[in-house]
């Protein structure tokens, strides 16, 4: 075919094909096995992954069986498609690490950052291949809790995970320290860069990622909550006691640098836990939940890094019951969990909502949405049903520190 075809068209038609269809097309010939496995068309590939997102997208679905166990089945869905549930005809996927750190993982261009208390691991559910990051978190004092996050660098085309450990002192200041592994690399560096004063909100999927740069939810002040903690001793913003500062911490993967950026004015000294980000059309957004977690309003920065250009752009009344979003569809429907556990989309025109689960929800448990991608093609292992089970369990009484540690 390459007598008849330029190698850049082929590279072209090659690139837009999802990681199923190319890992088979590597048997079509040697020349086209090199070519799709070669980085360059790796890199081209991942870059196409924004531009190809409506036929690329998946959504994570779990079965929970109440053990932290291995070897557990999950089945990624079509989020475009009429139904998102399981049936019993379903076929999932092996997952190599347990189910409970999968919850609260964070996702990068396919890949998803897992962490337990033992070790973290990055796993692409679209090739099945997964890479353990080995003493990650051992080369840090006992003493020190972490934060953990995935982010790519689009200069380089290489992941970054950044893990930002602190520890409170006796006299009740703070030190931290920042280490980044390069997956290219195979390696943990420190860096001198310092992280900002202010406290990483802990929750599920509590980072994004947008143009090689990590956003979290952070505050600074006396908190009336105790779901964050300080990483930090220096002070960026004027607060007085019992008053929380939101903020955004930013930790861009080029530079490797932190910055911090405001969020709209009404969501400065709203209770932390009820904010969370996530990526909307390519732009930072903001989702802002009600007590009990009910979703009340999403937020979107027009212009990147312009905090002028926050804007309200959905609004839900409180009886609807909408907890956590998903994401957008093809055709604009939010995709929505209800405080029953329903999975439903909604028009945000019409005001209409749909039930996407058929059969009840099955012990299911739906995370994140992620592109897929050829991510660990070069750098990873290949998953096998042996492998599942490959590293060494948690036992009982340390199930609830890996649980806490996420």
């Amino acid at each position: 075919m390459s007598d008849y075809f330029p190698t850049e068209i082929i590279v072209n038609i090659l690139s837009w094909l999802p990681p199923s269809s190319l890992l088979r097309f590597r048997c079509v010939c040697k020349s086209w096995c090199s070519l799709i496995s070669s980085p360059n068309f790796i890199d081209i590939h991942t870059h196409q992954l924004d531009a190809s997102w409506n036929h690329n997208t998946r959504l994570l679905a779990m079965r929970w069986t109440g053990r932290a166990s291995y070897g557990s089945k999950v089945y990624p869905l079509d989020f475009d498609s009429e139904i998102l549930s399981v049936d019993v005809e379903s076929v999932g996927i092996d997952c190599p690490f347990p189910i409970p750190a999968l919850w609260c993982c964070t996702s990068c261009n396919g890949l998803f950052l897992v962490r337990c208390s033992v070790f973290q691991g990055l796993w692409n559910p679209s090739i099945r291949r997964k890479l353990v990051l080995g003493e990650s978190l051992l080369g840090f004092d006992a003493k020190r809790s972490y934060f953990s996050a995935l982010g790519f660098n689009p200069k380089t085309n290489d992941y970054k995970v950044v893990n930002i450990g602190y520890e409170r002192m006796g006299d009740g200041s703070h030190s931290s320290e920042v280490r980044v592994y390069s997956v290219k690399e195979g390696s943990w560096r420190r860096i001198r860069a310092p992280a900002p004063a202010y406290d990483i909100v802990r929750t599920m999927s509590s980072n994004v990622v947008i143009n090689g740069s990590l956003y979290w939810i952070a505050n600074h002040g006396v908190s009336r909550t105790s779901d964050f903690r300080a990483i930090s001793p220096h002070n960026l913003f004027d607060t007085v006691d019992d008053v929380v500062i939101n903020s955004i911490m930013v930790f861009d993967t080029v530079e490797e640098v932190f910055r911090m950026i405001m969020l709209p004015k009404s969501l400065v000294s709203t209770v932390t836990p009820n904010l969370r980000l996530m990526v909307i059309g390519g732009s930072l957004s903001v989702i802002q939940c009600e007590k009990f977690l009910i979703l009340h309003s999403i937020w979107v920065m027009k212009k990147d890094g312009d905090v002028e250009s926050w804007s309200e752009k959905y609004s839900f009344d409180s009886d609807l019951g909408f907890r956590k979003m998903l994401g957008f569809r093809e055709n604009d429907e939010l995709v929505l969990s209800t405080k029953d556990d329903d999975l439903v989309a909604y028009n945000p025109i019409t005001r209409q909502s749909t039930n996407l689960m058929a059969g009840g929800h099955n012990n299911l448990y739906y995370g994140s949405i992620y592109k897929q991608s050829l991510g660990l093609l070069l750098e990873g292992e290949q998953i096998s049903e042996k492998q599942t089970s490959d590293i060494e369990p948690i036992s009982s009484d340390r199930r609830t520190e890996a649980w806490i540690s996420l």
